[in-house]
């Protein structure tokens, strides 16, 4: 049965149309797309997103027409979406699938004043099912893209939001991507914002980054397209994820605007096609946020200041620094310590030498922390330069600079090693004589982990910490 099901949709998926995706209802022809939810759950949806320049998700021909009013874009809502396909233990009846997108995309048109519009389903149950499905998740996978189908075919552009990385394994894989055909997966990534805001800039910004590029690379590495998959960032009140009580404002608020910056860095990277803002409604006691409308300008003035004032409206207590933590390198910059800068060329210059680039950072994450211990003067290493001449080919420099130029190393590149190899000697004595006495390699990678948590590298493509002495890769600098 399950594998009649899938050949199925598979058939209807090749024979549905394509979406538009440009300037589709008249909105801006950028990605990524920012839409910020402003269903009438949000209390100061007119206050904060009834203005130029904002995309709102809402439902209600009143609300949405209130927001247009003010100048802003409207897609639509669809607040349950097991209303129409059912969930995966009670799939609806497969027979009314067909009439349940009617509805939707006619309320979605009305509201959205679009004919072809834009409609966020809220939301997959259980993408992390795993193969093989039992018949009720065959069949309420079934109903979801028939669902999206339906909508697309009548010229909707329909986000399916998905709360976790999904299970890709077996039936699943094929059925992202026959999903991806006719829809956008937009991965909520929600994180809690005392976690991140207690690791401080540099590592709370890189791990927002490193999960939101996992949640696009899952579908990406199935070979679903960028341009089909969104992000959503959580702001919630209440609940597990979100501000999770963060005080004071001055924190949340930080923690905002990483989330926005991290986003814009990752959907920039990887051509995410949308980023979504969800949490500003109120559905509860426990949602309750007198101080939302501050961090929703907050988001907003995150990706664009002309959108908000946020710094007038929190009096102050944000703070306008957007470089603290952000991936802002020199040209040629691949990472930066500090005040230290590894740069990509002295990377390529290595990765010969070391048989792979993830070597060759570990090399010159290794020579920075233990040149940060012990200096090495010119006259000390010409004085090393002379010796291994002097003991390896007799005295004779024209046969050593031969015997570098058949191992292409430079003459530069083996000064440099020459003292990574008097540095060593020196740390490995120093290090010996303390109570109690320490390890060279053990030592070099504490310290490497220490200077990762406060690096900044291109794609957070950190070094992996470790001792790769150079010498080894050309013997004949090695010192006794």
């Amino acid at each position: 049965m399950r594998k009649t099901v899938l050949l199925t949709l598979a058939t209807i998926a090749l024979a549905s149309p394509g979406v538009a995706q440009a300037a589709q209802c008249g909105l801006p022809d950028t990605q990524p797309l920012w839409i910020d939810f402003a269903h009438g759950s949000v209390q100061f949806r007119n206050e904060i997103f009834r203005r130029p320049g904002v995309i709102a998700a809402t439902s209600g021909v009143a609300v949405a027409t209130a927001l247009r009013a003010g100048g802003a874009h409207t897609t639509y809502w669809e607040m349950n979406l097991p209303n129409y396909v059912g969930r995966p233990e009670t799939p609806a009846d497969p027979t009314t699938i067909a009439a349940g997108a009617a509805r939707l995309f006619d309320a979605a048109a009305a509201s959205s004043g679009c004919a072809t519009p834009l409609i966020a389903l809220n939301e997959l149950w259980g993408p992390t099912t795993p193969a093989p499905w039992l018949p009720s998740v065959v069949q309420y996978r079934a109903n979801v893209l028939v669902f999206l189908q339906e909508l697309a075919g009548r010229g909707a552009r329909p986000f399916l939001l998905v709360p976790s990385n999904p299970n890709l394994s077996g039936e699943a894989e094929e059925w992202w991507r026959q999903v991806a055909q006719v829809a956008d997966i937009v991965r909520e990534v929600y994180v809690k914002a005392p976690v991140i805001y207690g690791q401080g800039a540099i590592l709370g910004n890189r791990d927002i980054r490193l999960r939101l590029r996992k949640a696009v690379t899952t579908l990406t590495g199935v070979g679903i397209p960028p341009g089909r998959i969104g992000l959503m960032l959580g702001f919630q009140s209440g609940g597990q994820y979100g501000r999770v009580g963060l005080q004071p404002l001055e924190a949340w608020l930080e923690v905002v605007k990483w989330k926005t910056l991290a986003a814009r860095q990752v959907a920039s990277e990887l051509g995410a096609a949308t980023v979504w803002s969800w949490g500003w409604g109120t559905f509860n006691a426990a949602g309750t946020d007198p101080e939302k409308p501050i961090a929703a300008c907050s988001h907003l003035w995150s990706r664009d200041p002309n959108l908000c004032d946020a710094v007038t409206m929190s009096g102050g207590r944000l703070s306008t620094n957007v470089t603290d933590g952000q991936i802002q390198l020199p040209a040629g910059a691949d990472c930066s310590f500090g005040s230290t800068t590894v740069r990509v060329s002295a990377i390529d210059a290595l990765v010969r030498l070391t048989g792979g680039r993830e070597r060759a950072r570990t090399a010159l994450l290794a020579r920075l922390v233990q040149r940060a211990q012990a200096s090495v003067a010119t006259a000390e290493l010409l004085a090393a330069e002379r010796g291994v001449v002097a003991r390896r080919f007799k005295g004779v420099r024209r046969a050593y600079r031969a015997a570098l130029a058949r191992r292409r190393v430079t003459l530069v590149l083996a000064r440099q090693i020459l003292a990574d190899e008097v540095r060593r000697q020196r740390l490995a004595r120093q290090l010996a004589g303390q109570t109690p006495p320490l390890d060279l390699v053990a030592w070099t990678v504490a310290e490497q982990t220490k200077a990762l948590d406060r690096a900044i590298c291109l794609r957070d493509e950190l070094p992996v910490a470790g001792d790769v002495r150079l010498a080894e890769h050309v013997p004949i600098l090695r010192l006794p």
